[in-house]
C-alpha cells in the first residue's frame, strides 16, 4: 500500500456504529495518508473534538461549487458513517454546519461497496476525489487503487469473477 504525501489535513469523524462495518472504507485512510486525524462521534466515553475546524472544508454531497476566490483550504472533514448516520452528526455538531462544503459528482457507471444515494460516494472514494481536486492526481492515485483493490475483495467474496471496473 502505498503511502501518500498530502498537504491538506484529513479529519475523519466517524460515527461509533461505523467503526465495525465491513464495507467501511474510511478506515483505511489512516494507513494511506500522511496528515490525517479520525475522531468518533457517539463515543459514551469521550465528547468529540470539533473547535479547533475553524477555516476548515467540509466533504458534504450537493453543496454546489466553492465561491471563487476561496484559497485551498488547510483541513477537510470527511463525515465517515451511513448517510442517515452523517445527516445525524450535522444536526448535532454546530460546528460542522459552519464550515465551508467541498461537493464531488460521483463518475458515471461505478461500482459501489454498498448502497449510495445518486452522487454518492464511499468515503476513500470521496476523499480520493477531493484531494485530486484539491492536490492532483498523483496525491488521489494510491486512494483510488486501494478502493479498487476493495471493491475486487468483496467481489471475490461474493463469488464474482472480475476484474470488474
Amino acid at each position: 500500500m502505498s503511502h501518500v504525501e498530502n498537504r491538506t489535513r484529513v479529519v475523519l469523524i466517524q460515527h461509533a456504529l461505523e467503526l465495525t462495518e465491513r464495507s467501511n472504507t474510511g478506515r483505511h485512510l489512516e494507513a494511506l495518508l500522511s496528515h490525517f486525524s479520525a475522531r468518533v462521534f457517539g463515543d459514551r466515553h469521550r465528547s468529540l473534538q470539533a473547535d479547533d475546524l475553524s477555516g476548515a472544508w467540509l466533504l458534504w454531497p450537493g453543496a454546489g461549487p466553492i465561491a471563487d476566490g476561496a484559497g485551498p483550504p488547510s483541513c477537510l472533514v470527511v463525515l465517515d458513517g451511513s448517510w442517515s448516520q452523517a445527516r445525524h452528526m450535522m444536526q448535532r455538531v454546530p460546528q460542522l454546519r459552519s464550515l465551508t462544503r467541498l461537493s464531488l459528482v460521483a463518475p458515471p457507471g461505478r461500482l459501489s461497496l454498498r448502497a449510495a444515494p445518486e452522487n454518492g460516494l464511499s468515503t476513500l472514494e470521496a476523499v480520493a476525489a477531493a484531494l485530486a481536486e484539491l492536490e492532483g492526481d498523483a496525491v488521489a492515485k494510491p486512494l483510488r487503487e486501494r478502493h479498487q483493490a476493495l471493491l475486487q475483495q468483496q467481489l471475490a467474496d461474493r463469488g464474482y469473477v472480475g476484474p470488474y471496473r
